[in-house]
């Protein structure tokens, strides 16, 4: 019986039942229209000269605008500039907004919203990676911003296409709570995780965040059978694991599982358990191979995977999201829908350059999915097996694979059966392996040759080398130029119940190649 693909009665009922689901049905919403209809709104913004003037100099503080669209004028309303280091731009370019029609006139709507975000989307040609990641987090019973689009211009100058999202308000959070009434917060300077100073943006007393400090004790525990039994008194874990799955599944490396970023989070009052939000998912799907199991850097889900029940939880709930929420045919409907309501409205080059990256980001989709299936069929981790402490390392696969380069399994010069890496001009390249270890101190080591390696001309480290992720270890020095097989070792150690640690055989260079004897790959186990 393959258990990793639950049936489907059975996923449906468990999905229907997961505590807390999306409250009310977005048809009862006010605002549905803006995200169900075809229609492409046209906003035009106009700030006065000391507006755009402050700015550009503190682009995130709120000036006074005013915004038309159709028949609908608002005089006065909230704006400021959004973005990260990646999507920002200035007044003068393409900037991003975020619209508050309430900020200066209470109770005021666009179209029942209180506030909308306008993303340049420079990130995403497509112009929908936004649009289905939000799909597909409400299609899992999760809260999610709704996305449209809209045609934006800035005091009579024509800026283009943009993502219309609805912003996270007291009216977000009634469509998908029973209360609006609980904290809600958001990432500040300093403050990207449960255990730092995260901005309070909406609820009572704004210094209590005795909340986020009862989840961070939780995390901190390092009793993992204690920390696993006191998760769901904080943390509402049924929809952090389905968070957690959808996250990997889009491949949101720029989400809260992997970078610590683009998320929000929200005191349900009636669970008295905290949600994550998702946020900025304008970067999905950029690599189909990526791990189901990946190392987490948000604290909380490294503190649901650092357990057993925790990983063989979100393994379950990953199954189970693949076969009824990664719905490929449903993704490219709503594409294709949302294509046809675009290309009535953009010039042609617009609509032409916008079809090829549709179908770009199709052959993503199906890309990924392929992926997941494949190693959602691939049994869990084991604990290693070690035969008078030594253990055989397998399993090994290939991450960046360089242009002009390649990573094959095949024959070193000599005949050896070896890893192979042929750099390109610019190499970060490996090969990988993850494997579950009880605690201890252990070595990984292996003999590596070299020809011809040349170092990058930037970055600390250079050469063939072997290292641990996911614990501490400090990488031994890499082999450069030409080297015969050389034995190198790293030696770190393991303190949970049982860890989950990648081995990686890397090589950064700008040109050469480099061989990893597979028979001397192994792990050591010391006393």
């Amino acid at each position: 019986m393959n258990r990793s693909r639950p049936s489907l009665f059975a996923s449906l009922v468990l999905l229907a039942t997961l505590a807390g689901g999306v409250r009310n049905s977005i048809a009862q919403d006010a605002a549905a229209e803006v995200f169900t209809n075809t229609s492409i709104y046209r906003i035009e913004i106009t700030i006065p000269p000391e507006g755009v003037k402050a700015l550009r100099t503190v682009p995130r503080q709120y000036v006074t605008g005013a915004l038309r669209e159709g028949s609908n004028t608002f005089a006065k309303v909230g704006i400021h500039l959004k973005g990260s280091v990646g999507s920002f731009r200035s007044i003068d370019g393409k900037p991003a907004f975020t619209i508050s029609f309430d900020k200066f006139v209470a109770d005021q709507r666009f179209r029942s919203l209180r506030k909308i975000h306008l993303n340049n989307s420079v990130e995403d040609p497509s112009y929908m990676n936004e649009l289905i990641g939000s799909d597909t987090f409400l299609a899992a019973k999760l809260p999610a911003p709704r996305v449209s689009h809209a045609l934006v211009e800035l005091n009579g100058r024509r800026l283009g296409l943009y993502v219309l999202k609805e912003g996270f308000t007291e009216d977000f959070l009634a469509l998908h709570f029973r209360h609006a009434t609980g904290n809600l917060y958001d990432l500040a300077p300093g403050g990207h995780d449960v255990n730092e100073p995260m901005e309070k943006a909406l609820g009572a007393n704004p210094e209590d965040r005795s909340d986020l400090d009862a989840l961070a004790a939780t995390i901190e525990e390092p009793d993992l059978a204690q920390r696993w039994a006191k998760l769901p008194r904080t943390l509402d874990l049924e929809r952090f694991l389905s968070f957690m799955g959808v996250e990997i599944m889009l491949g949101h490396r720029d989400g809260y599982c992997l970078a610590r970023n683009n998320f929000r989070i929200y005191h349900d009052v009636d669970s008295n358990r905290l949600v994550f939000l998702p946020h900025g998912m304008d970067v999905l799907f950029g690599n189909a191979r990526a791990a189901i199991e990946p190392r987490m850097n948000g604290l909380a889900g490294r503190a649901v995977m650092e357990t057993p029940e925790g990983r063989r939880a979100y393994r379950t709930r990953l199954a189970l999201l693949f076969t009824n929420v990664f719905d490929v045919p449903r993704m490219h409907s709503r594409i294709d829908r949302t294509l046809t309501g675009l290309r009535s409205v953009l010039p042609r080059d617009e609509a032409a350059a916008l079809d090829r990256e549709a179908v770009a980001l199709k052959e993503r989709i199906v890309a990924r999915a392929r992926e997941l299936k494949t190693q959602l069929a691939q049994p869990p981790l084991e604990l290693a097996r070690f035969v008078d402490d030594i253990a055989k390392v397998s399993g090994w696969q290939p991450f960046d694979v360089p242009d002009g380069g390649g990573l094959t399994h095949t024959n070193a010069p000599d005949g050896r059966l070896a890893l192979a890496i042929q750099a390109g001009p610019v190499t970060a390249a490996s090969w990988r392996t993850k494997v579950l270890l009880p605690p201890g101190r252990y070595r990984f080591e292996g003999a590596i040759k070299t020809s011809g390696i040349a170092a990058l001309p930037f970055g600390k480290n250079h050469g063939a080398s072997v290292r641990v992720s996911g614990v501490p270890g400090v990488r031994p020095a890499g082999l450069v130029g030409e080297q015969p097989w050389k034995a190198l070792q790293v030696t770190f150690e393991t303190t949970a119940r049982e860890q989950e640690v990648d081995l990686i055989c890397d090589l950064r260079a700008s040109r050469g190649a480099a061989w990893f004897d597979s028979e001397s790959l192994r792990l050591v186990r010391l006393k």
